[in-house]
């Protein structure tokens, strides 16, 4: 298998691994419920950012993949693998705090009295708005860079200039919607962000697989 479409394969896997981690996403914690279903949610909740966290450098790996293909010495594909290595901390750091940090606090509310619970449940507040602020920032990163392969893409000639165009637009969706706060943070919002970009990043794949036929042929 050619480096391309091991960059191409990954491309898929890790979007397909990011899709499944929102499907199964908990919506909620409900500290106030029995002890079985706290535990229960809790290790859905680790399980889903494990799962999560683990597609991250998969993706990686993937977006390597387009960035090589374009052309190192572009400063678009550069630049935008360099601002997609950003917005991968901050979603690293946002699956962190929302399935781990979160699921430790709410073990934690299991037998405790009122007062702590109350505490635990500040605690929680601030790490939801944490994670809620690290998506944003994964958001318009992840966006701002698939802004900056598009343009590149375009340059390449007719063959990726859809493609460029296609990116753009997954793009600039995803700078005016969540920023604008037209679209939360939560799960369906945050799932259907993943959703658009893997519509793309899908068709991307697809691209270097074909390239990589064209150059055996």
């Amino acid at each position: 298998m050619t480096n391309q479409r091991i960059h191409a394969t990954a491309l898929i896997i890790g979007m397909l691994a990011a899709m499944l981690t929102m499907a199964i996403h908990p919506t909620s914690f409900d500290l106030h419920a029995s002890a079985e279903s706290i535990t229960h949610v809790n290790y859905i909740n680790t399980v889903t950012h494990v799962l999560g966290l683990a597609s991250i450098p998969v993706t990686l790996l993937g977006v390597f993949g387009i960035s090589s293909r374009i052309g190192w010495n572009n400063i678009g594909a550069l630049s935008a693998f360099i601002v997609y290595c950003f917005a991968s901390i901050a979603v690293m750091l946002a699956a962190v705090a929302d399935g781990l940090i979160a699921s430790s606090l709410a073990q934690e509310a299991i037998n405790v009295d009122d007062s702590k619970r109350q505490l635990l449940m500040m605690a929680l507040h601030y790490n939801f708005q944490l994670n809620q602020a690290l998506a944003k920032v994964y958001v318009a990163g992840a966006s701002c860079a698939f802004i900056l392969w598009s343009i590149a893409l375009t340059h390449m000639g007719k063959k990726t200039t859809v493609l460029g165009i296609a990116g753009s637009i997954a793009g600039l969706c995803g700078l005016i919607a969540v920023p604008g706060g037209h679209i939360q943070m939560n799960a369906h919002g945050f799932g259907l962000v993943i959703l658009v970009q893997a519509i793309w990043i899908a068709l991307v794949a697809i691209w270097l697989f074909r390239e990589t036929s064209l150059d055996v042929r």
